[in-house]
């Protein structure tokens, strides 16, 4: 939500009306930002669903996750077709900006001829066969076995998929709309797209559109709440700061080891533990700083390393204060986050079935004490800090409905 709340005020700045369609749990989130926004699927998804779903999904890995993320979507994507044509119209709306995973979006803009742009806040899931899906965590390779092995996985992806694809197709089969084949790349195809990865943090790309843009992290501070932090706890020594994200954190095990592995060592832990668990449950080692959540982008300015379970956002963020990392991915996109942070060379890879102290300790000092770790970290940097990505984004918005009105007036 931080991206597209960003990207909503930067519209709103720029003299649109922005309205987000939403479940419960988020109608709050955007209200206090003084966003519209109206609750879809009420009865479906109601307050406390949201918590619900990420206190499961936190407790799975790899494939399960996945799987229970696919059910999820299609059930939010049986929701979005029966309420969300009559909503849109009740709103006067223009143009649509589709989260990439919002996968019913497209066919919601086909069917009511608005104009869409499709915005990557994860990872972007465009499949194409030299790069491994965003669920794996392999790197780049061109050897033809690795192409295989690539095929092999996108076509165990897209059986995956099936189910989604299926209630989508039906739907637009009731709409009159041409099924989609090479799913999910058709749900993208011909419409812009707007990823918040710089392109320094993506696989060399052959198969993209014209219409893909790079154009960095969706993110800034202004438009987060304030959250409270003890800095007058901060000793003076480097800070390593952690964070398995917000959403897929609800493994307890998981802040044990990183607290074990930071304790009595030359820099001070600060933890967050995102709302998944009690800090009282954690016996505080060496002045850690132990905390439900925190200022990320402002620890971030002032950490040497970050942990994290590789979410793009808190790649992205750690990338813009050029700090490298120690990536621990759990499921869905996080595999090829981390796979990414290898390549870049910004971090290492340490997967939860290889995770234990000593090796988390080992991974940081590596981090710590290897110069091309910050190096590469201070690289990226640059390039984001060159790129003026909310101005961009509002732009290929704007294009797109101008475009779009022209032709409609021709």
């Amino acid at each position: 939500m931080y991206p597209m709340s960003s990207l909503a005020l930067q519209l709103r700045r720029r003299g649109h009306d922005v309205t987000f369609f939403c479940v419960a749990d988020a109608e709050g989130f955007f209200r206090e930002l003084d966003l519209n926004a109206v609750v879809v699927g009420r009865e479906q998804f109601p307050l406390g669903s949201t918590e619900e779903v990420f206190a499961h999904l936190g407790k799975l890995k790899g494939q399960a996750g996945v799987l229970y993320t696919v059910r999820n979507l299609g059930d939010m994507v049986e929701t979005q077709f029966a309420e969300l044509p009559e909503k849109i119209r009740e709103h006067n709306i223009d143009g649509l900006v589709i989260d990439q995973f919002s996968m019913g979006g497209a066919t919601l803009g086909d069917h009511l001829r608005l104009p869409y742009v499709h915005v990557a806040n994860a990872l972007m899931f465009n499949m194409e066969r030299g790069v491994p899906p965003v669920n794996f965590g392999w790197n780049y390779e061109t050897t033809p076995l690795a192409i295989a092995r690539n095929a092999i996985v996108h076509a165990l992806g897209r059986r995956m998929l099936t189910p989604l694809r299926s209630k989508i197709n039906q739907q637009r089969t009731r709409w009159k709309l041409v099924p989609y084949r090479d799913f999910p790349n058709d749900a993208f195809r011909g419409h812009p797209q707007i990823s918040q990865q710089p392109r320094g943090f993506e696989f060399p790309r052959h198969e993209l559109p014209a219409d893909f843009h790079f154009v960095g992290p969706l993110h800034q501070r202004m438009d987060r709440s304030e959250t409270s932090f003890p800095w007058e706890r901060l000793d003076g020594r480097p800070i390593v700061y952690a964070s398995m994200g917000t959403l897929q954190n609800r493994l307890d095990w998981i802040f044990e080891v990183i607290l074990k592995a930071c304790a009595g060592r030359e820099f001070q832990l600060v933890l967050s533990l995102g709302g998944g668990s009690d800090p009282s449950r954690f016996d505080e080692i060496d002045d850690a700083v132990i905390v439900n959540y925190c200022p990320q982008i402002e620890l971030l300015q002032r950490a040497t390393v970050c942990i994290t379970h590789a979410g793009l956002n808190t790649a992205l963020e750690s990338l813009a204060q050029g700090v490298p990392m120690v990536a621990i991915p759990i499921t869905n996109d996080q595999p090829g986050v981390a796979a990414r942070i290898a390549w870049s060379g910004t971090g290492v890879v340490l997967p939860p079935n290889r995770l234990n102290a000593s090796r988390l300790a080992e991974a940081l000092m590596r981090v710590l004490t290897v110069p091309s770790y910050r190096e590469n970290a201070l690289r990226l940097s640059r390039e984001i800090n060159k790129l003026n990505p909310l101005e961009r984004a509002s732009e290929i918005v704007e294009k797109t409905l101008m475009e779009s009105r022209s032709q409609s007036s021709a």
